[in-house]
């Protein structure tokens, strides 16, 4: 900003010429020719070396101060102006100075320009002292330094004979009282301009002017002011510090850069705050020196007024110190609302990402690819002969390398077949990870031909041998496709159909494509198996339970959970269709543990929303309990889901009881002993369970449904519902009829005293939605 690059040397440069002037003002006070001219002679220097740095500062400065440098440097320049004509006159016309009216007008001119400077400034930061506090403060101290000015300077000037001049010197206390409130304004409110330094450099050189200034008039007054007084290296020290302040000012580096010293220290926050108040306590401590000889009661008034200042003053200043930390508490918070704001659309963010695409490949999911078809097909022209399709990808012999190598392996090939697929196709063709080893394509735009080509590309590029870690592999694609609006209008729809296209390709050999066509929809039981297992994976199954209603108060007291498998393009499939082909093809293993965790997860959900308990009964497969580690299973289950086995219901069947007696009776006590109720499930269809029937840990008999529903036209089935009913009295045991359907079985049931039924008399199975709802209404009525 300045040419003089180390500040240190303008303090020395400024503190040298101080100390000379007063040396020469000393040594010289009894020659007033040297007085003269020396005056003259420091002041113009100083004015020169102030100016200049001055004008080097509103030349750099491109913020809202700009013009406020500019002023104070005219007010300077009016300043030398003043000094050249009084030299003019003084020392070459011989005209004596003191008689011209012209110097003073410029010299009184330097306290305009400041004043215009201040008043500048005041309307840069009007929006900070247009406050009736700040208006209140400011008229305190301006009556208070009006009242001083007026007793000592204005009214004796006012009363001053003989010297027309006087009226003209009138001019610097009127401006100094302006220029003292500007000055009060700046410190108070220009700390948005200003850096700490420049500040305050700006207040003490302008009250040193001040000072000086009225030195002079009271000088002036008392007929006492001669060249070379005190006053002269006071202005010179204002010139200066003023001129330091521009040095030490930084012009904003943006636009909003005259926000970056808002802060503001304590001192001042003190000075400001004190400031009214310290003017009322001088003006009264010289109004009691005036009168407390004649007037006392003036002395306690004015003490007391002091002590009413002095705690309303700490007062304030308390209420700023908690008005301070609250602002302190409330940017704390905004910066940590902030943070957690930032954190939570990063995890936001990431979710999302996470949510349409695939750990493991990186490419797009399921989820994706269904929210782009969807939208390809609300912007398709059915005019267009151009078609959507959709591809479905399948990795033969993928589990077998899986299974073999390991997990790492196989997610190590998933993605390798994915990174081929991308490369291979263009950057309109989406290529995602369905899920398992499933991969599907979506061509926008296409027809059967380039459908086709395109099939044709996947399957060389996919043939290629993979090197996974060292290994060799080899894996073929099977490829079923789809094509709108021909094999449907939605992505569910499409992705069946292209299911079925795709186990055509896996029943003819493997490692071809196959484009959907009506004749693939007879579904052999292959086609089932695979249907089934895509279902599970693909979350299709899920769980309906049915009321189990006590005969004596008609309230619930269980549900039997019932295992639903609902396909998007047939709906809902029959259990008689599914779950014996589960139980051939041991699918039922991982549904069994499926079914057990679900109705555990849900009894945890039931508890937790304040329902009433109620056991949830299950259905256990023979497979499933035969299984060496199914104890262990269910164990794990309870661990994994934090539930209550008191609430859970576990139904085995008699042909249960067809295995090893000592192993059945062994895990049947296991699980007693953690605290699940047993069910014997479908009683009196079997031929083995007589036999075992008093060994076995049983809570519940169930009556198989065949046995209710010809109850109207059978004598035979309603000696068979009495014995049961009797012989489960007589071994403790509740009985639970299945399938009742109208009121006369009810009313049957409730003769024999049968303790539970379940039907469609009081209830289908329900989603776990309706099931919650009956609950609830239960547990309002009750």
């Amino acid at each position: 900003m300045f040419a003089l690059k180390n500040k240190k040397f303008a303090y020395l440069f400024i503190a040298f010429f101080i100390l000379t002037n007063f040396l020469w003002n000393y040594f010289f006070q009894h020659k007033q020719a040297f007085l003269d001219w020396g005056g003259v002679t420091f002041q113009t220097i100083a004015c020169l070396t102030s100016f200049g740095w001055l004008l080097a500062t509103y030349k750099n400065d491109d913020g809202k101060a700009k013009k406020f440098w500019l002023y104070l440097g005219l007010g300077i320049l009016s300043y030398i102006i003043g000094i050249l004509i009084w030299v003019f006159y003084e020392f070459i016309l011989g005209v004596h100075g003191d008689t011209l009216l012209l110097p003073k007008i410029f010299w009184i001119g330097q306290n305009g320009f400041y004043f215009v400077a201040l008043l500048y400034m005041m309307n840069v930061v009007k929006s900070k002292l247009l406050t009736i506090r700040f208006s209140f403060d400011m008229l305190i101290i301006m009556a208070v330094a009006t009242t001083f000015n007026w007793v000592f300077i204005i009214a004796p000037l006012l009363k001053m004979k003989g010297n027309p001049f006087h009226l003209v010197e009138l001019m610097y206390p009127i401006l100094d009282l302006g220029v003292l409130g500007g000055v009060i304004s700046l410190f108070i409110a220009s700390n948005s301009v200003f850096n700490k330094k420049t500040l305050y450099l700006l207040v003490i050189g302008l009250l040193v002017q001040i000072m000086a200034d009225t030195i002079f008039s009271f000088l002036t007054v008392k007929n006492l002011y001669t060249v070379g007084s005190i006053s002269e290296p006071l202005w010179i020290l204002s010139l200066f510090i003023l001129a330091l302040a521009g040095l030490y000012h930084e012009a904003p580096s943006n636009v909003n850069g005259e926000k970056r010293y808002e802060t503001e220290s304590k001192n001042k926050f003190f000075i400001k705050h004190s400031l009214p108040y310290v003017g009322v306590v001088l003006l009264s401590l010289y109004v009691i020196s005036q009168i407390y000889h004649t007037a006392p009661v003036v002395v306690g008034l004015f003490l007391t007024i002091l002590l009413v200042v002095l705690r309303q003053l700490f007062t304030l200043l308390e209420n700023d110190k908690l008005v301070s930390e609250l602002n302190d508490l409330n940017e704390q918070l905004e910066v940590k609302v902030k943070e957690r704001t930032d954190r939570l659309v990063e995890t936001i963010n990431q979710m999302e990402y996470l949510a349409y695409h695939d750990v493991v490949t990186g490419l797009p999911n399921r989820r994706f690819i269904e929210k782009r078809l969807s939208r390809a097909i609300s912007n398709h022209n059915v005019r267009s002969k151009k078609k959507i399709a959709f591809l479905l990808l399948d990795l033969d012999r993928f589990k077998h390398i899986n299974d073999s190598l390991g997990h790492s392996y196989g997610d190590l090939l998933l993605k390798e077949v994915g990174d081929r697929l991308s490369s291979s196709l263009k950057p309109d063709e989406l290529v995602c990870r369905i899920g398992g080893d499933e991969y599907g394509i979506l061509l926008e735009n296409t027809n059967e031909l380039q459908i086709e080509k395109i099939a044709e590309k996947i399957l060389t590029v996919l043939r290629k041998t993979y090197d996974i870690r060292g290994e060799e592999l080899y894996v073929t694609p099977s490829i079923g496709v789809s094509i709108f609006p021909e094999h449907g209008n939605n992505f569910e729809s499409l992705l069946m159909k292209a299911d079925t296209a795709m186990y055509k390709v896996k029943e003819a050999g493997k490692n071809h494509y196959k484009i959907y066509h009506a004749e693939m929809d007879i579904e052999p039981q292959v086609t089932m198996e695979n249907s089934l297992r895509k279902g599970i994976e693909r979350n299709e199954l899920e769980l309906y339970y049915q009321p189990q209603v006590s005969l004596e108060n008609n309230s619930i007291v269980g549900v039997e959970a019932l295992l639903r498998w609902i396909r998007p393009d047939l709906g809902m499939v029959p259990p008689c269709e599914f779950i014996p082909l589960a139980e051939e093809t041991g699918l039922i293993l991982p549904l069994g543990e499926w079914v057990l965790k679900e109705a555990c997860l849900q009894s945890v959900k039931w508890e937790e929303q304040g329902l009433l308990p109620i056991r949830i009964a299950v259905n256990i497969s023979a497979i499933q309990f035969q299984q060496n580690n199914f104890i262990e299973k269910v164990t794990e289950t309870l661990f994994e889901t934090k539930a209550n086995p008191e609430n859970i219901e576990l139904e085995i069947t008699e042909s249960v009881a067809m295995g090893s007696i000592e192993e059945t009776l062994s895990k049947l006590n296991s699980l007693k002993e953690m605290g699940f109720h047993i069910a014997m499930d479908d009683f009196g269809t079997g031929y083995s369970s007589l036999q075992y029937l008093n060994q076995y840990p049983i809570d519940h008999l169930k009556i198989d449904r065949s046995f209710i529903s010809s109850l109207n036209t059978s004598e035979k089935n309603v000696a068979i519902v009495k014995l049961i009913v009797l012989m489960a009295k007589g071994l403790n045991y509740k009985v639970i009829a299945e399938g009742v359907e109208d009121d006369s079985q009810k009313i049957f049931l409730q003769s024999i005293e049968c303790d539970e039924y379940q039907g469609y008399l009081f209830s289908p199975p329900l989603n776990k939605l309706d099931t919650e709802s009956l609950l609830q209404h239960q547990l309002n009525k009750s």
